[in-house]
């Protein structure tokens, strides 16, 4: 496969971004996250950020073939961040680990203090950025 089909293309990125928008605009909406610490089995997700695969569509799908019984969702592009990652997005910095360290909603996962209004704002400004 070439890189390319790897990864998202701009107009699905923009389409996960809406589902997120869709997601947390929602009446009653509560973040929820989960992260697993068994050794080996380290995995993260989330009910509204790029970790949720269900927004994985089968055209955004990693493993096509095996959609949808597996959602693995295609690789972000450099220019594509998650609305809650808290890296530097100038895009010298960033890339070399994964964006669970810095990501808004896991690092107030103990507190639960989820700001919902900072969060959409967070949304808007990737979806203007990504526009």
């Amino acid at each position: 496969m070439m890189t390319e089909e790897l990864q998202l293309t701009d107009e699905q990125y923009l389409r996960v971004l809406r589902k997120i928008e869709a997601t947390i605009t929602q009446d009653g909406f509560k973040v929820s996250c989960s992260d697993c610490t068994v050794v080996g089995q380290k995995s993260t997700d989330s009910n509204c950020g790029f970790c949720n695969d269900a927004y994985t569509d089968e055209d955004m799908a990693l493993f096509p073939d095996q959609y949808p019984g597996r959602k693995s969702m295609k690789y972000r592009q450099k220019s594509h961040w998650c609305p809650f990652d808290m890296r530097d997005k100038s895009g010298i910095l960033g890339w070399g680990y994964g964006c669970f360290p810095e990501c808004y909603l896991f690092r107030h996962l103990g507190k639960r203090d989820w700001n919902l209004a900072l969060m959409r704002e967070m949304v808007d400004h990737t979806v203007e950025v990504a526009r």
